[in-house]
């Protein structure tokens, strides 16, 4: 979240450290910037994600701007809508220079169910990142409202249809190939940790349910990729559905 700003027209006009505290304005509301080619979108996109609890920082029109912007105001999600191919997608988040805490809400336009079924590998790369949600385009305004929700809480959203398409049996050649009986033992940490996974959530949001620290997460998802012989969170819940490890 932002830093306190302090009203300082104000500030000397106060008697004792009690008033002044009380004089600094905190902006908790969570920061959102928009990023789309061309005018109208953003327009739109600022109408529906515009809510009491949210402020739309700032609106770009490229990946580029976007990236520029990122490197001089901190944000807590960017959302990107594109027609850009899943492989570009992906590129796109890999060269976002920004903290761990931001995530990104990416909305597919147009075909993007075609593309989707031919570029499964790179899907399961962008969703490994751990940082994107993906919805089409033409959700109502309330279902991005909603994901959006979700998403500063700590999870990351998948559209039903891409769900299907991630974890359908004709993209079982995406992930490794790990059959129940030759997977090492999970000891039941473990198991919650990946039913977490499953679940989108980000490593701040497991902690959180679980009651550990963020660095205790890191250790067990790393435990889980090296005995599930996997390299990504996506294939990791793969794995772990396939084995019967992760409750559905």
């Amino acid at each position: 979240m932002r830093q306190p700003k302090v009203d300082h027209h104000r500030r000397w006009s106060t008697l004792g450290c009690e008033c002044y505290l009380k004089l600094a304005v905190f902006n908790p509301r969570p920061e959102i910037v928009i990023c789309a080619g061309h005018s109208v979108t953003r327009a739109g996109l600022c109408a529906m994600v515009s809510m009491s609890t949210t402020e739309v920082a700032a609106q770009v029109s490229s990946p580029e701007a976007l990236n520029q912007w990122l490197q001089t105001q901190p944000a807590d999600l960017a959302v990107i809508a594109t027609t850009a191919r899943f492989e570009s997608i992906f590129q796109i988040v890999n060269s976002l220079h920004v903290e761990n805490t931001l995530s990104v809400l990416v909305l597919l336009e147009d075909e993007w169910i075609e593309t989707a079924e031919t570029e499964s590998v790179a899907l399961a790369q962008l969703m490994s990142t751990g940082m994107v949600s993906l919805l089409p385009m033409d959700v109502s305004a309330d279902e991005i409202r909603n994901a959006i929700v979700a998403i500063l809480s700590g999870f990351n959203v998948l559209h039903p249809e891409v769900s299907e398409i991630l974890f359908s049996p004709a993209a079982d050649n995406t992930f490794s190939a790990v059959e129940s009986d030759e997977i090492a033992p999970l000891p039941p940490r473990e198991i919650q940790v990946l039913n977490q996974l499953a679940s989108g959530a980000t490593n701040r949001a497991i902690a959180k349910a679980l009651n550990i620290s963020e660095h205790t997460v890191k250790f067990h998802i790393s435990a889980i990729l090296s005995k599930l012989n996997v390299a990504s969170r996506t294939e990791a819940v793969a794995v772990g559905i396939r084995a019967r490890l992760v409750m559905l």
